[in-house]
């Protein structure tokens, strides 16, 4: 008896971290992207999901920091988009494409795409439209 229960409360233990993730869905809102232009101001390379955030000038002209959830730093890597070449462009003009928060939570998106000032285009994230290689994004 003891042997199982210790044997329970391991596979407890081990699939704990597991019910910490979520999916797209969960949090945001595939029927709700758009692609948004404005200035990289900062790069978060961190587990378990990279971050960047882009002024945007509102209606009003009145800038708004975005946040832009992306993938691990292991898939941005293997994707191409290194923290070096994230970073490098900082203070430069970018367009992301990005899914709104599902909760409402203003200037928060899932990114699936960035397009760098150099006009190179990055995937970051999921492609939940299934767009990646038309129109603006190849």
């Amino acid at each position: 008896m003891k042997v199982t229960l210790g044997i329970l409360v391991a596979i407890l233990a081990a699939a704990s971290p597991a019910l910490a993730h979520h999916s797209f869905a969960a949090e945001f809102d595939a029927a709700k992207c758009s692609d948004i232009t404005g200035v990289l101001t900062k790069v978060a390379y961190e587990n378990p999901h990279s971050y960047v955030w882009v002024d945007v000038k509102n209606a009003a002209g009145k800038v708004e920091s975005n946040t832009f959830q992306l993938s691990s730093p292991s898939n941005l890597k293997r994707g191409g988009a290194t923290y070096g070449v994230l970073n490098g462009n900082i203070g430069k003009e970018v367009l992301v494409r990005g899914c709104a928060s599902r909760n409402g939570e203003a200037n928060r998106y899932a990114a699936s795409f960035i397009k760098l000032s150099d006009g190179t285009v990055q995937r970051v994230g999921q492609d939940v439209e299934g767009i990646f290689g038309t129109k603006i994004w190849r």
